[in-house]
């Protein structure tokens, strides 16, 4: 198994994914995502008009 090392966009920490999953995984962990999930909502509605 080989794996790759990564840096989570949300908190900058490292982490590692199996090579296979390089492209797939983005986020650290599941709290990453869903912060980084909450922030694009919130950026879409703003960009909406709605709040």
């Amino acid at each position: 198994m080989v794996y790759v090392k990564k840096i989570c966009p949300v908190c900058g920490k490292e982490f590692f994914v199996l090579k296979s999953a390089e492209e797939k995984a983005v986020y650290c962990t599941l709290a990453c995502l869903a912060t980084a999930q909450d922030k694009f909502e919130r950026r879409g509605r703003a960009l909406s008009g709605f709040s």
